[in-house]
C-alpha cells in the first residue's frame, strides 16, 4: 500500500471512562474531526454534487484501529464486524434499514455485543477521511475496498448524479413515500474539510434537532396529572416547549431533565424557534 496516497491522521485511541455517561462506557480522548452536514437550498449547483439516500441509522467512525460513534464513544462490535477494516480512517452509517433505528441503537450501543443482534447491521462507507484526495476519488476508493473485501455486513453507499433541483424534488419525493429519512449531497471535487461546510448537505421534508429537557408542562383535560410539554433547550440557548407526538405511556413516564430528545418541525417561526416541534424519540448518548 502506498503510503503516499493517504492523510497522516493522527487519532488518541487512549479510552477512558466518563461518569457523565453510562458507566462502563469509553471513549476516546479526543473527538473524532468529521464534516457535519448544511442543510439544502436551491442556490446549489446540483451538477457538482453527488446524491445518496440519508440512512437513519448511528453515525460511526473507523480510526484504523476502532470502531467509534461521532462523539467519540467506543462501539464494541464483535471482531468478526471490525477485523476486515481498513487500516485508515472510514465512515459510515451502522444501519439495519428504514424505520429501523431502534434496533440499531439497541445494538450498536450495548456494551456487550450481541452477535446475533449483530447479524442484522451493515455498515453503510460513505466517505473515506484517511484517503488522500477529492471525494470522487474517495468515492472509487471505497467502491474497490468494499469490493475487494466482499464482506456482506460492508457496504459502499451508492452515489448518484442528477441534473436539476426538480429532479431532486422527484428523487426525495419517491424515496420518501418508501420511508427513506431523505437525500444527502456530497460535493465531488471537495477534499476533506472537517466542520460544518457545504461539502456535505442534507435534504429532507421534514428537518429534525435535538434539544435538552429542562422542565415541564403538567398537563389538562385528558392529560391531567401526566406531562402535556417538555421545556426544551437548544444549543443556542433557545427555550420552548415540545406538546406533542407522545404516547400515553412517555406521558406518564415522560424523558428524564437532562435528557437529549430528538423533535421534528417544519422549518422555523418568525422568532426563529422551530415549527411545529414534535416529539420523535429520546436520543441515547452515542
Amino acid at each position: 500500500m502506498n503510503r503516499a496516497n493517504y492523510w497522516p491522521y493522527i487519532i488518541s485511541i487512549s479510552i477512558l471512562s466518563t461518569d457523565g455517561f453510562a458507566k462502563g462506557v469509553a471513549y476516546l480522548d479526543t473527538k473524532p474531526s468529521v464534516v457535519n452536514a448544511t442543510n439544502y437550498d436551491q442556490n446549489l449547483n446540483l451538477s457538482e454534487y453527488y446524491v445518496s439516500e440519508k440512512l437513519d441509522g448511528i453515525r460511526a467512525i473507523w480510526t484504523g484501529e476502532q470502531l467509534v460513534t461521532r462523539s467519540g464513544r467506543v462501539i464494541n462490535a464483535p471482531d468478526w464486524f471490525i477485523h476486515s477494516l481498513p487500516s485508515i480512517m472510514v465512515e459510515g452509517e451502522l444501519w439495519a434499514g428504514r424505520q429501523q433505528f431502534s434496533k440499531v441503537q439497541n445494538t450498536v450501543l450495548d456494551l456487550i455485543p450481541d452477535n446475533e443482534a449483530w447479524q442484522k447491521i451493515r455498515f453503510k462507507l460513505f466517505d473515506a477521511p484517511g484517503h488522500l484526495g477529492t471525494f470522487e476519488q474517495r468515492y472509487e476508493f471505497l467502491k474497490r475496498y468494499c469490493q475487494t473485501v466482499a464482506m456482506r455486513h460492508i457496504q459502499c453507499v451508492e452515489q448518484r448524479t442528477v441534473s436539476s433541483h426538480k429532479e431532486l424534488d422527484d428523487y426525495l419525493e419517491r424515496i420518501t413515500a418508501d420511508n427513506a429519512e431523505g437525500l444527502m449531497l456530497k460535493l465531488k471535487h471537495e477534499v476533506y474539510h472537517p466542520g460544518r461546510n457545504h461539502s456535505l448537505v442534507k435534504v429532507k421534508t421534514v428537518q429534525d434537532m435535538e434539544g435538552l429537557v429542562v422542565g415541564y408542562k403538567e398537563g389538562k383535560g385528558k392529560y391531567q396529572g401526566k406531562m402535556g410539554a417538555l421545556l426544551i433547550e437548544l444549543s443556542d440557548g433557545a427555550r420552548f416547549y415540545v406538546g406533542s407526538g407522545f404516547s400515553d405511556i412517555e406521558r406518564t413516564n415522560p424523558p428524564k431533565i437532562g435528557t437529549m430528545i430528538t423533535f421534528k418541525h417544519n422549518g422555523w417561526t418568525v422568532n426563529g424557534l422551530p415549527r411545529f416541534a414534535r416529539f420523535f424519540r429520546i436520543r441515547d448518548p452515542e
